[in-house]
């Protein structure tokens, strides 16, 4: 067996700064295809043990050992002779963000689709987190959809908040993983391709898998002293949505925040619907749609044609992009 050359190996705590330079190379990174690729095996990654990745290889359960350089995620198909992961092939779209703990991570691959899951109780569900994720999959065209999870314990006001995004293409599926309500109907979204379910921690990812799948995922109760969510899934994993194994559902920790990954000011317009809408004609190339004289997106939020916390949200946005520089 031929040894791979290290110097085609891209190394992640060198060059994911380089390579990262924003959303659209997520995709693209540590992807190395190894010289005697046409000797070797291609199998699916399902879970990352942190030294070993779970894969399927013959209809059964394996572990391979990873190689450091070569980190791997659900829905990632490597290189293999069987016994270690010794290539991967381009991943194409992602969901990955900036760590909690500093660099990049890359959550799950050659995704169709995001689902992100929101409480209709605890944790409260927020808005703001919910722009991150349509500005990011707006850029890097992967269709978003919501899931307003917990509808049996529903606060006051909740579908009221979420409604407006149906205006931005966002589909909404009000389920509960108690009570089985709305769960076909999320279930015949979810057949539409390989899908990654995200969102805060407890509102209720582990859940909902355990009542589309066969297995079984441990889950605890949302923490009583603080409203938030204990992790349960500590990495993300997927499972088979149908017998032959080609759709997949990924179930992903539960995260503080989502984390953005080279997006530029004027992107951020992506994720704001009526935003985008007010300022088509404007007159300023790059405008950012603060200061501007002129502006027709201010001129609109001044009539009232567009929401002012709806412009008060970009705004902070566009704040928060800055600092995370």
């Amino acid at each position: 067996m031929s040894k791979a050359n290290p110097k085609k190996l891209l190394k992640p705590e060198r060059n994911h700064r380089h390579k990262l330079r924003n959303v659209l190379t997520a995709g693209d990174y540590v992807v190395y295809e190894p010289p005697n690729a046409a000797d070797l095996r291609v199998v699916r990654v399902f879970v990352n043990f942190g030294i070993e990745s779970g894969v399927k290889m013959d209809g059964k359960l394996k572990r391979l050992v990873n190689r450091r350089n070569l980190p791997t995620v659900p829905g990632d198909l490597v290189f293999t002779d069987g016994v270690s992961v010794l290539g991967i092939k381009p991943r194409g779209k992602v969901l990955a963000r900036y760590a909690d703990e500093g660099g990049i991570r890359l959550i799950a691959s050659h995704l169709a689709q995001v689902g992100l899951v929101v409480s209709a109780s605890i944790p409260v569900f927020q808005e703001g987190l919910l722009d991150r994720y349509l500005v990011f999959c707006r850029i890097t065209e992967l269709p978003l959809f919501l899931v307003l999870n917990k509808m049996d314990e529903a606060m006051h006001g909740v579908v009221e908040r979420v409604l407006p995004y149906q205006k931005a293409g966002v589909d909404i599926y009000c389920v509960s993983a108690t009570t089985g309500l709305g769960m076909k109907m999320l279930e015949k979204r979810l057949m539409r391709g390989n899908t990654v379910l995200s969102g805060l921690s407890g509102v209720g990812k582990s859940t909902l898998v355990n009542g589309l799948v066969d297995q079984v995922i441990p889950t605890q109760e949302v923490s009583t002293w603080s409203g938030r969510g204990r992790h349960t899934t500590t990495a993300a994993e997927a499972y088979e949505l149908d017998d032959d194994g080609k759709v997949l559902l990924i179930d992903s920790p539960g995260i503080r925040k989502f984390g953005f990954i080279g997006v530029k000011k004027q992107q951020v317009i992506r994720g704001f619907y009526e935003l985008e809408e007010a300022a088509t004609g404007c007159k300023y190339e790059d405008c950012l749609h603060e200061t501007e004289d002129g502006c027709v997106v201010r001129a609109a939020v001044e009539a009232g044609r567009v929401d002012l916390r709806r412009y008060e949200a970009y705004r902070d946005l566009l704040e928060t992009i800055e600092a995370e520089k």
